[in-house]
């Protein structure tokens, strides 16, 4: 899935490509992965429990591409940030943005709004390709994201330009909630939740919750290397370890 849209902040590249890891299941039985070192979890943990990865060719609009102006930097700015977040807090706070940027963004460029439209459009009719085949948990956000894209289809069609763009900007977040990067932030902030902080000494702390608490440590070393699929690995892992299941 390529992500357009967000500034290059702290090191991280503007465009991310990868492949969408879409969903998780957590029915594994933690004796599964007995084999594995802390850092480096055996494929099999994840492999055969997570769903299939997709690969969405389709650039997807970020609110960069709506807000050009020199008085949007402070929006665009707070809309990339939420993205260093998991989809329940990055979510509350996408939802935040979106209702500052109605006034905000009026007026907007017609132009850009009928650009990000037609490429979220692509998004979505390329995932719905995939039919009967289509992984469970991709069917919400996408369905999602057809419901967002025609609501900016009518806006347009009425002129209604800033309705359109916020309504292609909110399909195209949708999909972007499923992209290995913000898979692997939700799982890894799903375990440090339900960690809370470190006890003041390690015997403190069961064996299974030192092992999680390291797992998460090192998810977000990978995810700073952008390894997100070995990040995702040990996110999900620690999960299990704490019997968690990310919503």
């Amino acid at each position: 899935m390529e992500i357009h849209g967000l500034p290059q902040r702290r090191g991280r590249p503007a465009c991310v490509r990868d492949r969408a890891w879409i969903g998780w299941a957590l029915a594994l039985p933690l004796s599964a992965g007995c084999g594995e070192t802390l850092t480096e979890v055996e494929s099999g943990v994840v492999g055969a429990e997570t769903w299939p990865s997709l690969k969405i060719e389709s650039a997807l609009p970020g609110m960069g591409e709506l807000a050009g102006g020199p008085q949007h930097a402070e929006l665009v700015d707070r809309w990339a940030s939420s993205w260093d977040h998991g989809t329940v807090v990055g979510g509350t706070l996408r939802q935040e943005i979106h209702a500052d940027a109605r006034a905000l963004l009026d007026p907007i460029d017609s132009t850009a709004v009928l650009r990000a439209i037609e490429s979220v459009r692509g998004a979505v009719a390329e995932v719905r390709g995939f039919g009967r085949s289509l992984p469970a948990p991709l069917v919400a956000p996408v369905e999602e994201a057809a419901r967002f894209i025609e609501e900016a289809e009518r806006a347009s069609a009425a002129g209604k330009w800033t309705e359109a763009g916020l309504g292609a900007l909110r399909a195209a977040d949708a999909l972007r909630e499923t992209s290995p990067r913000a898979t692997a932030i939700t799982l890894v902030e799903a375990a440090e939740d339900a960690l809370g902080p470190p006890p003041s000494a390690v015997a403190g702390e069961t064996t299974a919750r030192a092992r999680a608490r390291r797992l998460a440590w090192w998810s977000r070393i990978a995810i700073q290397r952008e390894r997100y699929a070995l990040a995702i690995q040990r996110g999900y892992y620690a999960c299990l370890l704490l019997g968690v299941r990310p919503s």
